[in-house]
């Protein structure tokens, strides 16, 4: 497919928004942590942001970052794509709308949506069942947990039990249900699903919500899916979301429980990939000139995705032979801390039930190979 001109993408990790990209015909300049091998192959130029996820993207040396890479694009670049690492910093996004256009939600909107005040309550205000929610600690913690304001991930999920009154968090009651994620285009004032995924958790200590993996399609019942797209066409209005975005759910038998809104393109792009419908026209279409797709493909195969993260500290070895549907690659001779990403794994297969099994297998297959099982 012939360039449609560059496109600047910044997130923790790029990769999946590249290879987006890449797909749809844009050449990626790619900023994030960890420049993966893959990313580099993927991007015209992919370079690594000085600092680490625990810090976050600082303006100072993401600002030098982004003029590098427009001084190497082989085009101006059409606009700026970001994905996780802004969910609590509107104000890095502001700063860089000054200077790029952003493709996307824009900040206002982020800080908006990740305002648990002003998300559950517009929320009770539109009658969109969600988990009891309260801004201070409730009187007897078990059965809560607390929340992170922007946060991603599950990793800023922990049990309310032992936490003060503190402006950095919120808490919400434990409900039951699987866990089920829409992605979806917004116009500012419509929305169009794309598809449902199930996702399952991966716990580690002090992080026991942790993400783990997704895959699609999830077990829906047709009343529930036409539930959820009734709550994300709700939300999408009510907060004027644009371009690709997804709304987790918990389900309760049939009934949908909206547990939060990423105002970006999320962790499953991989699984949703289809050649008719490239999801980063998608996104610039919908963000950029309000269109949405005017059908929803029809997913021929089942996919799911997996990170493996690492059960001990280790090294990747010189001459790796990385399986089949490895992602995120690390460089050989990379040092992986203990419960730290190794790479993302994915699967295709006839059911979603049968994609998660075998992105399993092949996650056990990989541990065995380096010996942390």
């Amino acid at each position: 497919m012939p360039a449609r001109g560059s496109l600047l993408i910044v997130a923790v990790s790029g990769r999946a928004l590249a290879r987006a990209a890449a797909d749809a015909g844009y050449v990626p300049l790619v900023a994030d942590f960890f420049a993966d091998l893959d990313t580099q192959a993927l991007a015209h130029r992919a370079r690594k942001v000085p600092g680490d996820i625990a810090h976050g993207f600082q303006w100072d040396s993401l600002d030098r970052i982004l003029d590098a890479l427009c001084a190497e694009a082989p085009s101006p670049p059409r606009g700026l794509v970001y994905g996780s690492g802004f969910e609590d910093r509107p104000e890095l996004l502001a700063r860089i709308a000054a200077r790029w256009t952003i493709v996307g939600n824009d900040a206002a909107t982020v800080s908006e949506i990740n305002d648990p005040g002003r998300f559950f309550a517009a929320l009770e205000r539109m009658a969109i069942p969600h988990p009891e929610t309260r801004l201070e600690p409730p009187p007897d913690p078990e059965g809560w947990v607390a929340k992170r304001p922007g946060g991603a991930g599950g990793s800023h999920i922990a049990p309310a039990r032992g936490r003060t009154p503190t402006t950095n968090a919120y808490f919400q009651r434990l409900v039951p249900g699987r866990p089920i994620s829409a992605l979806f285009a917004g116009d500012g004032t419509q929305a169009a699903v794309l598809g449902f995924s199930e996702q399952w958790g991966a716990p580690a200590p002090g992080r026991p919500w942790r993400y783990g993996g997704a895959a699609q399609p999830a077990r829906l019942g047709a009343e529930a899916a036409k539930r959820m797209g009734e709550i994300v066409a709700g939300v999408t209005a009510e907060f004027r979301l644009k371009g690709l975005n997804s709304a987790d759910f918990l389900l309760d038998a049939d009934a949908p429980i909206l547990l939060e809104v990423n105002p970006r393109p999320g962790a499953t792009l991989d699984i949703f990939e289809h050649a008719s419908l490239p999801l980063m026209d998608v996104h610039v279409n919908a963000a950029l000139h309000n269109q949405l797709p005017a059908e929803v493909p029809a997913f021929e195969e089942a996919a799911a995705s997996m990170i493996v993260f690492a059960p001990e500290a280790l090294t990747i070895p010189q001459r790796m032979v990385w399986p089949e549907g490895a992602a995120d690659l690390p460089k050989p001779g990379e040092q992986i801390d203990k419960e730290r990403p190794i790479c993302t794994l994915l699967a295709r297969a006839e059911s979603g039930d049968e994609a998660r099994s075998l992105v399993q297998t092949r996650a056990r297959e990989l541990l065995a190979a380096l010996n942390v099982v």
